[in-house]
């Protein structure tokens, strides 16, 4: 909210904005020795998202061969049945440890997250490709030699609709006349 602004007299004042809010979010980890990190940008923080993000840690997992501490707090996208499935079908080599509520000052990932909102909140993208292209080019000076940085930001949220479109025409249904009955 604009509360007070220095402008000429008799100009109307305008502040730039994107014109849509959008939130994006990151799921993401980083190796106890900091040499490789998995990232997941994502539209929605939900369990999709987050199960897509399981997958990349997957695909780490095969790379490497050995076993991931996952440390996770209890949030909604975590504990959902989805999520929780998803986790139990990875337990050969995923261990979760499961963190306290609100207890951000646990984990070291928080304070990346504090640099990295810093760091991509301060210049006003002109759209949302560019705001997630900063936020993707952030991850990636966070550091790591085995770096895994993914981009799956779906192209309709790009384009500015809030949920995936369903193909049917915008604006309320109209009413169509029906013959009348015999």
């Amino acid at each position: 909210m604009l509360v007070r602004v220095w402008h000429r007299s008799g100009t109307q004042p305008t502040v730039p904005a994107v014109g849509i809010s959008r939130r994006l979010t990151v799921f993401g980890s980083v190796e106890v020795t900091g040499r490789g990190r998995v990232e997941v940008l994502c539209a929605e923080q939900d369990s999709a998202a987050f199960v897509r993000y399981l997958e990349a840690l997957a695909a780490r997992q095969v790379q490497t061969g050995r076993e991931i501490f996952l440390v996770l707090d209890n949030g909604p996208c975590h504990t959902s049945k989805t999520s929780r499935t998803a986790l139990a079908e990875r337990t050969a080599w995923l261990h979760v440890i499961w963190l306290a509520k609100y207890s951000p000052q646990l984990t070291c990932k928080e304070r990346e997250w504090r640099l990295l909102k810093r760091d991509c909140r301060s210049p006003l993208a002109p759209s949302l490709r560019t705001f997630a292209d900063v936020i993707l080019a952030g991850l990636r000076r966070l550091g790591g030699a085995l770096g895994d940085v993914r981009d799956e930001v779906p192209d309709w949220f790009l384009a500015g609709h809030r949920r995936k479109p369903t193909g049917r025409p915008t604006g309320r249904p109209r009413r169509r006349n029906l013959p009348a009955p015999t």
